[in-house]
């Protein structure tokens, strides 16, 4: 006698249009901004291209590079938190290419909330320029992860055979790279944020804890 199982297949083509779209803004970048994305790509191994660019760009932190930077963070952070959903199953809401809209769209007002409350903190204490060479640091060095934890994301999303293993991997990386990020950030900034310890702690507060709370509310 056979058993009977239900099997439920999910369409996942659009998987590969979101890694296309990734694609298409790493290409942009190069184009426009030539050698910048390979400098951006080295800064845990060569950090003195954030001080280089910082002073040609500390008046102009959100420009097109940035942007389409950005785009490509929101795009890898969304596929990340949905990989990791289709291992765990955190919600029933996050299935699908729905569930991956959700999470886009949660990480991108996540990373907006963030930046305008530090930027509201920093014109009310009068630390704008503090703030941007703080926030210059953190995304540069973010953009850097999200250009290495790519190609493990790719594997991990192809690699049926290995699939669990790769995501898993990636995991891994991504919390290696978040935690020598954090060391990088304050290691570089470390006058900075002796000199200014009160501010300091208001952002970890006001930009670390309460956006992703106001989120979690707002989500759940």
């Amino acid at each position: 006698m056979f058993e009977a199982k239900e099997i439920i297949h999910q369409n996942h083509h659009w998987v590969s249009l979101v890694f296309l779209a990734i694609l298409i803004f790493l290409t942009w970048a190069k184009v426009l901004c030539k050698d910048r994305l390979l400098h951006t790509a080295s800064l845990f191994i060569a950090n003195k291209y954030l001080s280089i660019y910082f002073n040609k760009e500390k008046n102009d932190i959100l420009n097109l590079f940035q942007f389409l930077l950005f785009m490509v963070q929101i795009l890898v952070l969304a596929l990340l938190l949905y990989f990791a959903h289709s291992m765990w199953q955190f919600s029933d809401r996050l299935n699908g290419l729905n569930g991956y809209l959700l999470l886009l769209g949660t990480v991108a007002l996540y990373f907006c909330l963030r930046y305008l409350i530090g930027l509201f903190i920093a014109e009310i204490f009068n630390t704008k320029s503090k703030y941007n060479k703080i926030v210059y640091d953190k995304v540069s060095y973010f953009n850097n992860l999200i250009l290495w934890v790519l190609p493990f994301l790719m594997l991990g999303a192809y690699a049926d055979n290995y699939k669990e293993f790769f995501l898993k991997t990636t995991f891994l990386l991504l919390v290696i790279l978040l935690i020598l990020r954090y060391v990088l950030v304050l290691a570089n900034n470390k006058k900075l944020i002796v000199n200014n310890l009160f501010y300091f702690i208001l952002y970890l507060c006001a930009l670390e804890i309460a956006p992703l709370a106001i989120i979690l509310k707002l989500t759940i």
